[in-house]
């Protein structure tokens, strides 16, 4: 009975009806928009009302936008906020049905942005009256709502007509997740096909220009827009550079600078954000300039920054989209295929400046005269350049594979002479430089570098050979010029020097005081030239190794008394006090006595010159005691002296420490080498004495040293080995 009453109802046939119909749209509809534009039609003939809409949810939850209208519109306005639509927000936070009675009444939309301004003028040119609201449900989620209104008359809706848009609209609403699902399934694939030729691309092709074209040809096709452009960040300027803008397939723009933060594209690069503009023209933040320069007009516009590793390197904007407006779902699209594509350009940039910097290592190697070959952690030769290939008499391709060794054992094979001269090597370097004859007149010179990383890890081994042939060449021309100063002006300075005493002695006749006064000054300066002359010699000699030392055996208090007794008259001069502390029991040293000498009178003379009036210059000497493993000393030295690591036995050790305004420590080193002086200092002198003193005191097997410190005086030390016979007898 309940059934023959359910089977005449009215209300049932028109809900079967209603079912059918939805039922059928969803078959035979192809797209989306296809669904929604029939299943519109039916709800409003089985409702008998003129105007319906149906607006999306943003996935965000904070948008909503008219996306299709019966009677179909050509353009619909934008998303709105929803806090601009309060009522909308109740149909979709309580998800129920509402009806307003009045909509000049009660307005849907409070106009507050652009969007909100152009929905509500769409509203009130269709003269809609009364309105009925539904929300969209499916899967426990509302994916947007659907609005039936009147035009220019009122209506109440009955609880018939709400209970069937209500059965027509869950269905539509499974039908449109079911769509939605499909579409992004296919955009997804599409998606993956465009990176994937962009990837391909990147791939295959080295050349920037053709991989930016490709990429935002794809990009273009993709989005359906009329132009796109590609810009990246330049390094050093951070403005934006366009590398390719594309509009109906033509290039522009290429190399056009955008000042840094300036227009969307410099907003969209700093913020990391992507930006959807519906109205260009009206934004304050977009940089016409451009465009004008080209005299194209910008309506819409889609920017999105692209990320490698947190670090923004350019940005992708698209240009007046075809079919509409720019959507969230497009913006977050290409934020995905801008990562993507990102890492590609990134990829193939890294690639392109490794091949520019292995063409010019290539470069580089083919070009110098020195022979090169790099050898990996197991000395086996990965690299070399054809001056090595020359040197040892094959090609390239035959010494890639080698072991380094057996190449330099070959080269040592077939040489006249092999040494290690001492002047170029650390006592305990482990890398020896090694000078190699190959033949009359032909010398080679070699030695090994590590080759690290930038974090310091050693990945292998350089071996260089320098053609020194020129160099011997004129190390003999300077040996011949120095034994000519030496020979030749040796000899007319004594001259000079005995004229000049015998008229001191009055041969030449009677001389007066100031006659006297004039003569010592100018065999004074004739003593300096012929010191001068002495020091470049023995300075040369012992560069070269040949320096003959003679050595006998030295008490140290007998070694200083001669610089002490000779600068006793200039220390007078300069009102400079001298002392002398050494201790007691000092051992014997075998050593060349006049070399020592003057290398304290060289220290003393440096230290009386920079004193100031009224202070103490102090010569001292102590003996320290070096073990075999950690050096060590049994006392305390006078003075506190930074000793620096010595071989295990006794040592004699000499300091001459002065009160003047000190060395800075850049100059520490550099004041040894040759003609090395300190800036700003107002004595000057030759810049030899100190270099004389560091190679008479390395001739011994010694080691000489400073400490000092800007405006604290200033210690220079030397210590000399005591042979273990004579260290036994102190």
């Amino acid at each position: 009975m309940t059934l023959e009453h359910s089977s005449n109802d009215p209300s049932l046939d028109m809900r079967t009806t209603a079912l059918l119909r939805i039922a059928s749209v969803i078959e035979t509809a192809a797209t989306l928009d296809e669904l929604l534009l029939l299943a519109q039609v039916e709800c409003v003939q089985l409702l008998d009302i003129p105007f319906s809409g149906v607006l999306f949810v943003s996935e965000d939850g904070m948008r909503v936008r008219l996306v299709n209208a019966h009677p179909p519109r050509v353009n619909l306005p934008p998303a709105i906020l929803l806090t601009e639509a309060p009522l909308l927000i109740e149909v979709i936070s309580e998800r129920r049905v509402v009806q307003l009675a009045d909509l000049h009444a009660t307005p849907l939309v409070e106009v507050g942005s652009d969007a909100a301004r152009l929905l509500r003028q769409l509203l009130d040119q269709e003269h809609l009256c009364s309105l009925l609201l539904l929300p969209l449900i499916a899967q426990d989620h509302v994916i947007g709502l659907i609005i039936f209104a009147t035009i220019d008359q009122q209506r109440h809706f009955s609880e018939r007509d709400m209970a069937l848009a209500r059965l027509m609209t869950g269905q539509l609403a499974a039908a449109i997740t079911s769509f939605r699902t499909t579409e992004q399934a296919e955009r997804r694939t599409s998606e993956l096909a465009t990176l994937n030729e962009i990837s391909a691309a990147v791939t295959s092709s080295l050349n920037a220009r053709d991989i930016y074209h490709l990429v935002m040809e794809k990009l273009n096709e993709y989005f359906q827009v009329d132009a796109g452009s590609l810009l990246m960040i330049d390094p050093e300027t951070h403005e934006l550079v366009f590398v390719m803008t594309l509009e109906a397939g033509e290039e522009k723009l290429f190399g056009v600078r955008v000042p840094q933060g300036q227009g969307i594209v410099g907003m969209v690069a700093q913020t990391q954000r992507y930006a959807i503009i519906h109205n260009a023209q009206q934004d304050p933040r977009f940089y016409a300039k451009v465009s004008e320069s080209v005299n194209y007009v910008v309506h819409t516009i889609l920017c999105v920054p692209i990320i490698v590793k947190a670090r923004t390197i350019g940005v992708i904007e698209l240009l007046n989209k075809r079919d509409g407006v720019f959507t969230e779902q497009e913006a977050d699209r290409l934020m995905r295929m801008a990562a993507t594509i990102g890492v590609a350009l990134e990829n193939a940039h890294l690639f392109q400046e490794v091949t520019t910097v292995r063409d010019r290592f290539e470069a580089i190697l083919n070009s110098t005269n020195d022979g090169i070959l790099m050898a990996d952690m197991h000395g086996m030769v990965v690299t070399t350049n054809p001056m090595a290939a020359q040197l040892f008499g094959c090609g390239k391709e035959s010494l890639i594979g080698r072991p380094i060794s057996e190449l330099l054992a070959e080269l040592k094979a077939r040489a006249i002479a092999v040494s290690s001269p001492s002047w170029l090597n650390e006592q305990n370097g482990s890398d020896q430089v090694v000078e190699v004859e190959l033949s009359a007149g032909r010398f080679v010179r070699h030695y090994t570098l590590p080759v690290r990383e930038a974090n310091g890890a050693e990945i292998g081994r350089l071996a260089l050979f320098q053609d020194i042939s020129k160099e011997r060449e004129l190390a003999q021309l300077r040996e011949d010029y120095t034994g000519m100063l030496v020979h030749d002006l040796r000899a007319p300075l004594t001259a000079i020097m005995n004229g000049i005493m015998m008229v001191k002695r009055g041969m030449g006749g009677p001389v007066s005081e100031q006659q006297h006064e004039l003569l010592a000054i100018a065999h004074q300066g004739s003593q300096a030239m012929l010191e001068m002359v002495n020091t470049l010699l023995d300075i040369s000699k012992m560069e070269q190794g040949h320096m003959a030392l003679d050595v006998e055996l030295i008490s140290p208090y007998a070694l200083v008394d001669q610089p002490l007794d000779r600068l006793v008259a200039s220390a007078r001069n300069h009102h400079v006090a001298l002392e002398q502390h050494l201790e007691a029991d000092l051992p014997l040293i075998e050593a060349d006595r006049d070399k020592l000498v003057r290398v304290l009178q060289n220290l003393l003379d440096n230290a009386i010159k920079f004193s100031p009036t009224g202070t103490t210059v102090t010569l001292g000497g102590a003996a320290l005691t070096v073990g075999d493993e950690v050096w060590n000393h049994p006392h305390v030295l006078p003075i506190p002296l930074e000793v620096p690591p010595l071989r295990s036995g006794t040592w004699l050790i000499f300091w001459v420490r002065d009160q003047g305004p000190g060395i800075p420590v850049q100059y520490h080193e550099r004041i040894f080498e040759k003609f090395g002086q300190v800036r700003g200092r107002k004595v000057r002198g030759t810049g030899l004495g100190l270099t004389f003193c560091k190679l008479a005191i390395e001739s011994h097997g010694g080691k000489i040293w400073l400490q000092s410190a800007e405006g604290a005086g200033s210690i220079f030390a030397f210590a000399l080995p005591v042979a273990a016979h004579l260290a036994s007898q102190a």
